[in-house]
């Protein structure tokens, strides 16, 4: 019953390891983005924002979410007031905690979103730069049409 009871305990544990977002460190992201041929999305949060934690502790845990990010996305997650942080914002801009830049493989910026979002907008909003609707349609027609 025991060794029965460590197996679960093993095949969880690897099965969650598959399920969660892949952040990458910012240094590599456009390296792997260009090799990939993928959008970069980049996460500026802070330990304190009460709306970065809802979205780690929900959107981001949800397994659609994930897989999502990690198939279409370069995934770089950065605290504000870090070194890379202060750097992400002079480069791309600061709207507040949490931001997400959306830049493509050459380092030239998309869009950037502010807020937090429940997973069935985020993922409205990540299939808009993944499929490429960005290329020719506002985000706002996009999202008045679907």
């Amino acid at each position: 019953m025991k060794a029965v009871v460590a197996m679960v305990a093993v095949l969880t544990l690897a099965l969650n390891s598959f399920a969660e977002v892949k952040w990458e460190k910012y240094e590599n992201a456009f390296k792997r983005a260009k090799k990939e041929n993928k959008l970069v999305m980049i996460y500026i949060y802070s330990p304190e924002c009460h709306y970065c934690r809802e979205m780690d502790e929900t959107t981001f845990e949800d397994k659609e979410v994930q897989e999502t990010v990690n198939k279409y996305f370069v995934p770089v997650k950065v605290r504000k007031c870090s070194e890379d942080g202060q750097e992400i914002r002079r480069e791309y801009g600061y709207l507040g905690t949490p931001t997400f830049h959306f830049i493509e493989p050459n380092g030239k910026k998309i869009k950037s979103i502010f807020g937090a979002w429940r997973k069935d907008d985020f993922l409205k909003i990540l299939k808009y730069f993944y499929e490429g609707h960005y290329k020719n349609k506002s985000m706002t027609d996009y999202f008045m049409e679907n």
